[in-house]
């Protein structure tokens, strides 16, 4: 009797060990990487044509801007900063449900302004290959 009840427990210790631990290990891996460094995207909507249609799918560095921390403005092992033509995908500030998908135009300190449908960069007009206004 007492062999059969130690049996029953080694039983679940091995299945945990065999069966749970590896799927909940793969499980938090899986999250810290879309989290941290690399998530994919599907353009919803036609913005970005005709380089990127709708439906088309993108992987998106994570770790290359740099990770930010949780519940804070701060980024860790920023390896660069977005430059003009650059893709980048952000949490639209007006409804967080929602992510965007835009190209980058004007970089940091730049003034940017739409006018008579031509971009200017620090008053200067920009022939932009890709935008259609």
């Amino acid at each position: 009797m007492l062999f059969e009840k130690e049996r029953g427990k080694y039983g679940e210790e091995n299945f945990y060990k065999e069966y749970l631990e590896p799927i909940i290990i793969a499980v938090l891996i899986a999250l810290f990487i879309r989290t941290f460094i690399i998530q994919a995207f599907k353009i919803p909507s036609s913005s970005m044509e005709p380089t990127l249609l709708v439906g088309d799918y993108l992987l998106v560095n994570k770790f290359l801007y740099g990770i930010k921390i949780p519940f804070s403005e701060k980024k860790l092992f920023q390896l660069k900063k977005p430059k003009r033509g650059d893709i980048v995908v952000f949490i639209y500030p007006k409804d967080r449900s929602k992510d965007f998908i835009k190209r980058v135009i004007g970089t940091e300190g730049e003034k940017v302004e739409v006018i008579r449908n031509k971009i200017y960069i620090n008053d200067l007009v920009v022939d932009d290959p890709w935008g259609i206004l």
